[in-house]
């Protein structure tokens, strides 16, 4: 019901969105160094790709749940703007190897429907791929796709739950 929405702001959605991309909880960061030494990849790398996976979710589920609207444009204007932010201290180039990570998975997009294993799949893939998963593909995969529709969905019913207050510049 409406009356139950919680009001919020873009700029704390933005934040709350850049938190959830960037900030892994405690119990996730130890069983991914478990995962990765178990299947023999670089941790740094999957944690990489991890944020880049992340990024696509929030951009995917910005779209999907408010479409062209005041309230989107907003949102991403704050969102990115931790973006920036975070760039300044890491260099610029992470900002052009988002873009291409998240071109990359925008183009899986189009592609899913002739894919038998769906766009968590493919998204899987294309996370197991891009971590250099070798023969341990198939398990990347899997997580790939499992933290993708996880965080995807987490975002979606935020956005269920939350009226976004836009205030008009004056």
């Amino acid at each position: 019901m409406d009356l139950e929405k919680r009001e919020a702001s873009p700029v704390e959605i933005g934040a709350l969105l850049m938190d959830a991309v960037c900030t892994p909880s405690a119990p996730e960061q130890d069983a991914l160094r478990e995962l990765a030494i178990h299947l023999g990849v670089k941790l740094e790398r999957m944690q990489t790709e991890l944020l880049y996976l992340r990024a696509f979710a929030v951009d995917f589920a910005l779209a999907l749940s408010l479409g062209e609207s005041p309230a989107k444009e907003a949102v991403t204007t704050h969102y990115y703007s931790h973006w920036d932010l975070v760039a300044r201290e890491a260099g610029e180039g992470l900002l052009e190897d988002l873009r291409l990570r998240l071109a990359a998975y925008a183009r899986v997009i189009g592609d899913a429907d002739v894919h038998s294993d769906g766009l968590k799949g493919q998204l899987g893939r294309l996370f197991a791929d891009n971590c250099q998963g070798g023969e341990k593909g198939r398990d990347l995969a899997l997580l790939g796709g499992a933290m993708f529709a996880a965080l995807f969905e987490e975002i979606v019913d935020l956005f269920n739950t939350v009226d976004i207050v836009v205030h008009e510049a004056s």
